[in-house]
């Protein structure tokens, strides 16, 4: 978010934001909509979509499940998107060129070997998430106990991850399509869903989770943030 606001106090009425992969608006969307934003959000999951022209939809911000072929863009948002693309170079390569000259990339990507995807692994062998998700509907049902999260959001389940990226097969990759990584920083420690249904709850907790990924080497945490332009040396 701060690389989109830097970009955007540099410039003088709305920019173009696409956030591709947008999903049902909640995570990112919302916090990119503004009155001097002008916002395209796309995905292919219809439920998310309708969600999020239902809560967040507007004149100026638009969500479709196509990218416009006829239009330009100040700033491209792949918030834990790329990993779920089966081929993400042409993806990117194809989106390269509706960025402006000067725009800018900014994404966030799972470690593919961190704590997130390691967990995620044991999850599907062990069945914890499932079996935590039947508990809380037991706990809802018998005692009219509600969890933390906000019900009935729709999201892209079956969308997995088939891209598992280290720091620098991604680097790779956005190099590939031309793009120039200005920043590249640390987003959690730990993170996948059983996590943060159990102990990841608590504000302090959270907080705490970003400090430490902040001190350890890029292959211990579970997820990245990246912002990359057209040309230039990678960091």
């Amino acid at each position: 978010m701060a690389q989109i606001e830097n970009y955007r106090s540099s410039r003088t009425g709305p920019i173009s934001v696409l956030d591709f992969g947008c999903g049902n608006g909640e995570a990112v969307s919302r916090f990119l909509i503004g009155n001097d934003v002008d916002y395209t959000g796309v995905d292919i999951h219809q439920p998310s979509l309708e969600h999020a022209r239902r809560c967040f939809g507007s004149e100026r911000a638009i969500f479709t499940d196509r990218v416009p072929e006829d239009k330009l863009f100040d700033v491209i948002v792949y918030a834990d998107v790329i990993e779920h693309l089966p081929d993400p170079r042409q993806v990117l390569a194809d989106h390269a060129k509706l960025l402006k000259e000067g725009g800018i990339v900014v994404g966030a990507v799972p470690n593919g070997y961190g704590p997130f995807e390691n967990e995620r692994r044991i999850d599907r062998l062990l069945h914890l998430t499932p079996a935590l998700a039947a508990i809380v509907r037991v706990k809802r049902r018998w005692f009219g106990v509600r969890s933390g999260c906000i019900d009935e959001l729709p999201y892209n389940s079956e969308c997995g991850h088939v891209q598992f990226f280290t720091k620098r097969s991604l680097i790779r990759l956005l190099s590939s399509v031309g793009y120039h990584v200005m920043r590249f920083a640390h987003g959690a420690f730990l993170g996948a869903p059983f996590s943060e249904q159990t102990f990841l709850r608590p504000r302090f907790i959270v907080n705490a989770n970003a400090r430490i990924a902040d001190i350890l080497p890029h292959w211990m945490v579970s997820t990245w943030y990246f912002a990359a332009c057209k040309g230039g040396d990678n960091v």
